[in-house]
């Protein structure tokens, strides 16, 4: 669900279970199927999130062990991602992705011939336990191997943006590849958020609230446009978000990851390549979901106002080989439909820079006591805004692209 984004961590006292060798001891031996593990050292440490991930607590984890009494000392490093239990309570789609559908998509990349290059998607899920309330990962530390996060204060440069596309494009391809052999792992996905509506108080706040506020905020400067925005809300801005994505309106789908920007897709920048994280807003849509998501909150601005089409055409020809090389047997898709589906869902680069940008921008400031419990509560949420739409790159950018989605109808009432 939309309330385990990974904007905004906010500051979490430890009330949860106390993670011991033992804990690591039971997991890894399930994870490497061998009951005589023992964990012959540790470390833990909680990694510090202010104003990043509002969901999570997240660990950082390194082991010594044995798989057997006899056996040689290994050591590995991995991620401990446990949802706070709000989080938990709310379900989403992240236990199927890291379960069954990362390691079929994997599966298939693995075995293409090797000019697809690259193709890691995410971090490799030891284990995953459910129970009530209760929801926790153990991932590899994609840090310790060579990965890191990029400053989302900065934005993209082009060259580390085709990276990113290309990583996009390979996810969707195999996702499709996988639908045509086993189309029921994909029917386990629930649908976007959005599907019903945005009724949810949080939908209401991020989107709704976050529309409105934008459309105040520029009253003076575009009075036109901020008449066209408020006039759409909530119905006619309800009903295109819904139409955005609903896969039976789209004519090309894929397995989107929902929420592609700059925190959640980790780098390696000595080997310029890129990996995924956090599958928690994974469903079946339009592609160009993912495409918008990642322009409008994570391009630098002068890339987001020109170099668009270039970075379309790099994503086409990425998904193509993908789907080529890994034996997709439809009739493949053609830039006419992507160009048709980037025109359907323009709507959803609106929602993205509007209410989504900002709270990507959020400086460090802003960021402090910035959560869940925020959104809920309308005056801190005012406060807040204020402080988001004080960014310079955030006023420039939607203002840029306000007078561009007006130009395009977006932000007519039909």
């Amino acid at each position: 669900g939309r309330l385990a984004r990974s904007h905004l961590k906010s500051r979490i006292t430890m009330e949860r279970e106390i993670y011991s060798a033992e804990y690591f001891e039971r997991a890894l031996a399930r994870a490497y199927g061998c009951e005589m593990l023992r964990v012959e050292n540790f470390h833990i440490k909680a990694v510090s999130q202010k104003g990043e991930n509002f969901c999570s607590v997240i660990y950082r984890v390194a082991l010594v062990f044995r798989r057997s009494p006899d056996g040689a000392l290994e050591s590995g490093k991995y991620i401990l991602k446990d949802l706070l239990p709000a989080a938990a309570a709310l379900g989403t789609n992240e236990k199927d992705m890291f379960e069954v559908l990362l390691p079929a998509m994997q599966a298939i990349l693995e075995e293409a011939p090797k000019e697809i290059g690259e193709h890691k998607l995410s971090a490799d899920c030891l284990l995953v336990e459910i129970s009530a309330g209760k929801e926790l990962y153990i991932l590899e530390d994609l840090g310790a191997l060579g990965y890191e996060s990029f400053d989302r204060r900065q934005g993209l440069n082009l060259e580390e943006a085709k990276i990113c596309v290309r990583k996009l494009a390979q996810f969707h391809g195999a996702s499709k590849v996988l639908y045509e052999k086993k189309p029921e792992l994909i029917q386990r996905l629930s649908p976007s958020h959005y599907a019903n509506g945005l009724n949810d108080r949080f939908a209401q706040a991020l989107v709704l609230e976050g529309a409105e506020y934008a459309a105040e905020a520029f009253a003076e400067e575009l009075p036109e446009i901020s008449k066209k925005m408020k006039a759409q809300i909530p119905k006619a801005y309800t009903k295109r978000m819904r139409d955005v994505v609903d896969p039976n309106k789209s004519s090309l789908n894929a397995v989107i990851h929902g929420d592609p920007w700059l925190n959640n897709i980790m780098f390696d920048f000595v080997n310029k390549k890129a990996t995924l994280v956090d599958f928690q807003n994974c469903y079946w849509g339009s592609p160009a979901i993912d495409l918008y998501f990642l322009f409008y909150t994570s391009l630098k601005p002068e890339l987001l106002l020109n170099n668009q089409d270039e970075l379309l055409n790099y994503y086409f020809d990425n998904l193509l080989e993908t789907l080529r090389h890994c034996g997709y047997k439809d009739t493949l898709p053609t830039f006419g439909q992507l160009k048709d589906e980037m025109k359907r869902c323009l709507f959803y680069g609106y929602y993205t820079v509007v209410c989504e940008l900002p709270i990507c921008c959020a400086s460090p400031e802003a960021s402090v006591d910035f959560g869940v419990h925020t959104f809920v509560d309308t005056d801190a949420m005012l406060k807040k805004r204020h402080q988001l739409f004080a960014s310079e790159r955030v006023r420039q950018t939607i203002k840029a692209t306000l007078l561009m989605f007006d130009r395009e109808g977006i932000l007519e009432t039909p």
